[in-house]
């Protein structure tokens, strides 16, 4: 470890923008994001922002900042002064939230020498890069890694914009160009099938981005796409430029098992050991392909079951193109609830007499405990801003 990236104030702000601007609806969050940033003093309003204490807990949790009373009623530069002013710009730790089984926001901390690690580890992947134009939130760690840290590294600007994909937003893309987004965004950018000018890379993340959407992109003129594996909990493990590759891992973890990894600590003094989520294949000890999530059983009436072996048996039948599995909030009850898209040929049939039709299905292959106590329909799965699946 050779250079620290501390955060500005800048920094700090554009973080508590983006985390603000990801619990307001649709269009407080349009309008604020056409003018670039919240500018404006921070003040609950009803129905809108039915949780601000929550979000500002999870802001000075970010940063380490325990006086969450002393940040009500900032305007959100006078938060980040505050903020700063106490963390100097480097936190011993830093969180990021993801979201468990309920869609509740989820904390891990990180310590902060090992996202400058990873930052710099990053950085030697695109030497040629002039600014990074990145439309992802910056309060999650993808966005945080690549549009507030690498900049840092590479010593370039970086251009925060709205996550909408745009033929204008293509024509303001120049060559040197690094595009941050991820496997949705990327997917209704490939639907524009609109060309790319010349020299412009791009970074996916968060989840698996399809192969066939990364060569189209490629064949409208992207000059590469780098895909990047890991999680919240791990920061970046490895990462390809080509879909049909294998992953390499990044320069400080190595393989422990075949479903372990060591990370090595900044001061070399050992290493820290991590278990993944997903079913590796290796193909030596640098270099593998994610293969599925693992199993992870969740308790319904105190007996163990899969969600993923339940979403296989929703998923093989013919009223059903999509679904999602979910344990219930406590709110809702202590069973599982599942959010089917219908298939093309189920698609004249009533919510009430497909939910009938699964239903008894469900229970002729079913056990009690694996049947979804509450079913609800749509045109797409819910997914967060991010385009991972999310609660409903």
């Amino acid at each position: 470890m050779n250079k620290e990236l501390p955060l500005n104030k800048t920094d700090i702000k554009g973080m508590i923008s983006s985390a603000l601007l990801a619990e307001m609806d649709y269009g407080k969050k349009l309008a604020h994001t056409c003018r670039g940033e919240l500018s404006q003093t921070f003040i609950p309003c009803g129905s809108k922002l039915p949780d601000t204490d929550g979000i500002l807990e999870r802001i000075a949790l970010q940063f380490g900042f325990k006086a969450v009373d002393e940040l009500k009623g900032l305007t959100t530069a006078e938060m980040a002064s505050r903020i700063l002013s106490v963390c100097a710009g480097r936190p011993d730790k830093f969180t990021f939230f993801t979201s468990g089984s309920t869609g509740t926001p989820v904390p891990n901390a990180s310590d902060y020498e090992l996202l400058e690690q990873e930052a710099l580890a990053l950085a030697k992947l695109f030497p040629k890069c002039k600014r990074i134009v990145s439309l992802v939130p910056r309060h999650h760690i993808y966005g945080f890694l690549f549009s507030i840290l690498l900049p840092k590294v590479l010593d370039i600007p970086a251009n925060h914009v709205p996550p909408m994909p745009t033929v204008d937003m293509l024509n303001s893309l120049r060559a040197g160009d690094l595009v941050i987004a991820f496997p949705l965004l990327w997917t209704r950018l490939e639907q524009l099938r609109h060309p790319f000018s010349q020299n412009i890379r791009g970074v996916t993340s968060t989840g698996p981005c399809p192969a066939d959407i990364i060569k189209r992109l490629c064949s409208l003129g992207l000059e590469s796409m780098t895909e990047v594996y890991g999680s919240s909990e791990t920061g970046g493990v490895g990462y390809r430029l080509n879909p049909d590759n294998y992953y390499t891992l990044l320069p400080h973890w190595r393989k422990k098992e075949a479903h372990e990894l060591e990370r090595l600590k900044n001061n070399h003094s050992g290493y820290i050991t991590y278990s993944l989520q997903d079913s590796l294949e290796w193909q030596d000890d640098k270099h593998f392909k994610p293969l599925r999530r693992k199993d992870n059983a969740v308790q319904v009436a105190g007996v163990n079951v899969y969600p993923s072996r339940i979403e296989s048996f929703f998923s093989g039948l013919k009223q059903v193109s999509q679904c999602s599995i979910r344990l219930m909030t406590p709110d809702e009850g202590d069973r599982l609830k599942i959010f089917i898209v219908p298939s093309a040929e189920a698609k004249e049939t009533s919510s009430a007499e497909l939910e009938k039709i699964l239903r008894e299905a469900a229970g002729a292959y079913l056990t009690p405990p694996e049947r979804p106590g509450s079913y609800t329909f749509g045109d797409i799965l819910p997914r967060t801003v991010m385009g991972k699946l999310t609660n409903w």
